[in-house]
Order: structure tokens, then sequence, then C-alpha cells
């Protein structure tokens, strides 16, 4: 288990209310950390697909200098 620490996020009433009625046990932290965890996956993943893309385009850019014996970038 990775260390903790405590801190106070301030959120509109209404998400709070859901949110506390859908903590699994009324276990507030384990929900919002569930939901954290959640979206870093989500930003991993979009960071993950820019560096595909990016790879990518320098892996053409390789193959066009290679074909027409130049610079191309």
């Amino acid at each position: 288990m990775s260390p903790r620490s405590r801190t106070t996020v301030t959120l509109p009433d209404d998400l709070l209310a859901h949110a506390r009625a859908v903590a699994p046990g009324g276990n507030l932290s384990a929900y919002i950390e569930h939901a954290l965890r959640a979206q870093q996956l989500r930003d991993a993943a979009l960071a993950l697909q820019a560096w595909r893309v990016r790879a990518a385009r320098e892996a053409e850019v390789e193959e066009f200098a290679d074909i027409f014996g130049e610079d191309v970038a």
C-alpha cells in the first residue's frame, strides 16, 4: 500500500451528494481514489497515443529521407 496524505477538496454539493450515496460501504476516500485512478489511466492513454503518433511521423520522415536521399524534415 502506498503512503497516504490527507487533503481538502471542494466539490459542488450535488456531486458530493452523489459520491457519498454510491461510495461502497460509505468509503468516500476509496470512491474518489478509484475515480482518480481511472482518470490517471485515461491521461496515460492519451499521452501514449500522442507519443505513438509522433513516433509514426518520425518513422515516415526517415523513410522518405531513405527513399529520396535527402533531409525531408
